[in-house]
């Protein structure tokens, strides 16, 4: 394995201070990964380009990115068939005026919490469902987009990270279960990450911070102006005296005005995903493939979908080929986006760069320093790699080696381990999750990154302070 030095940092260096100041997203990737190339190819940019634009096709070798590439354009028709046929509409007037269970803006950050939160199987789907059953209530209620990214993102990976019967939980298992088989630690993976969860404080308090943003009212830095702006064209547009929604696409038809034309077509895709776990797992839930069951899952969602709008007669063979497709070109733009992120991950694994910044880091600390150092180093590695997993698989078995070495139980170790992986997911600008979350809510992709990062530090805050006092107290 080639050894880049300090160069292996260079590429998700370039590309965040990018992001950030440029606030292009595809034109951060790109040059980030060109970056990156250049290094690889012993700094020559003629090879750097080629590997670039030949990395952009080679990333389709890979099965698991394309059935999830494949999965962002095909929700993008589902979403749009939920629009064009009133299912959406109706899912607001609803949830409004028939029930009344929405009547406030508390009630719908906290409506787009509880959704993210109960469809914890597969982190894309559940920001997704979220997202089209609130912005336009969002809207409605004069709340950005910012604050709804942050929400929905933040209680997403928080959730899925401590689930455990899920894809996430099985691929800790099968890290910690690698551990177990080498004799550095003792018991069952599950028994193991199970009393780890407890210490995945990153996600308690990221809950916790959620509830409390959405029932105080509070806000503050991006994203107290981000609520201000939100306010202010609200006030301006005087939102209340008009429709709730948005008419201009919904087809006009008798059997338009039902919810059932949001319900039919989502459940249908979510309700597979379980399905198609155990399937590809062979009856083991945790083993299925996420990425194949996400795709097995939107193909049945579109295809009832099909025969329900046909049946119900709102739509033609045509024009539910023609509406699909202008939802597949609205996915465009997020699945290059997509493309190239994953496209930066294999650049990053190529350079090492994971296995650098824990290498540089991993000199002798004092024991009470040992879960807190274990926590800072995966926020950090997960920030300049836009991975949770990639980020966990490295630090885990690092982090309960280093609790063997100064003492401390490996529960500590491997919760800090996963509380920092997941650190990434909520500031990365090149972090999955987050770019679904922005596509989701129809937010910029850099403002959600903005606005959610001041928060999401706040929280790490907390969490470093927690492990060093858990650390200096056993």
């Amino acid at each position: 394995m080639n050894d880049y030095g300090i160069w292996t940092i260079i590429t998700p260096v370039v590309t965040i201070i990018l992001a950030i100041f440029t606030r292009q997203v595809i034109l951060s990737l790109l040059l980030g990964i060109l970056v990156g190339f250049t290094v690889i190819h012993d700094h020559n940019v003629i090879l750097g380009i080629q590997g670039t634009v030949e990395g952009i096709i080679n990333t389709f070798s890979s099965p698991g990115n394309t059935k999830t590439i494949i999965f962002m354009l095909m929700i993008g028709g589902i979403m749009r068939l939920v629009v064009v046929t009133g299912g959406v509409r109706s899912l607001v007037r609803l949830l409004t005026d028939k029930t009344q269970l929405i009547e406030n803006k508390k009630a719908v950050q906290f409506l787009a919490m509880m959704i993210t939160s109960l469809i914890f199987i597969e982190s894309s789907i559940n920001q997704l469902i979220a997202g089209a059953s609130t912005k336009k209530l969002a809207k409605n209620y004069g709340i950005p987009p910012e604050k709804m990214s942050y929400i929905i993102q933040t209680s997403c990976v928080s959730v899925c990270s401590s689930a455990m019967i899920n894809g996430w939980g099985a691929a800790m298992m099968g890290v910690i279960g690698v551990q177990i088989s080498k004799g550095l630690i003792n018991g069952e993976p599950f028994d193991i990450l199970a009393g780890a969860m407890i210490y995945n404080i990153m996600a308690w308090l990221s809950l916790a911070s959620v509830l409390f943003y959405i029932f105080s009212n509070v806000s503050w830095g991006p994203m107290r102006t981000a609520e201000m702006r939100a306010l202010h064209e609200h006030l301006n547009n005087d939102i209340e005296d008009k429709p709730s929604e948005d008419n201009d696409d919904i087809i006009d038809h008798p059997n338009s005005h039902t919810s059932l034309n949001f319900f039919i077509p989502i459940l249908s895709t979510v309700l597979m995903l379980p399905l198609a776990l155990y399937i590809t797992g062979n009856g083991d839930f945790s083993k299925g493939s996420g990425s194949t069951s996400i795709y097995w899952s939107v193909i049945f969602g579109t295809t009832v979908s099909f025969f329900w709008f046909l049946i119900r007669r709102i739509l033609t063979i045509e024009t539910f080929f023609k509406e699909l497709y202008i939802g597949y070109a609205s996915m465009i733009k997020i699945s290059s986006v997509m493309v190239l992120a994953f496209l930066m991950g294999n650049v990053s694994a190529d350079l090492n760069t994971g296995a650098y910044i824990a290498h540089i880091t991993s000199d002798v600390i004092p024991a009470g320093f040992s879960i807190g150092f274990i926590f800072l180093i995966s926020s950090i590695m997960s920030l300049a790699t836009g991975t949770s997993w990639g980020t966990f698989a490295i630090m885990i078995p690092i982090g309960v080696q280093l609790g063997i070495s100064v003492g401390m139980p490996p529960e500590y170790m491997i919760g800090a381990a996963i509380a920092g992986s997941i650190f990434g997911d909520m500031t990365s600008p090149i972090s999955s999750d987050a770019i679904v979350a922005s596509m989701a809510t129809d937010c910029d992709h850099i403002e959600h990154i903005r606005t959610q990062m001041p928060y999401a530090l706040v929280t790490a805050s907390f969490a470093l302070a927690i492990y060093f006092y858990l650390g200096f107290t056993y």
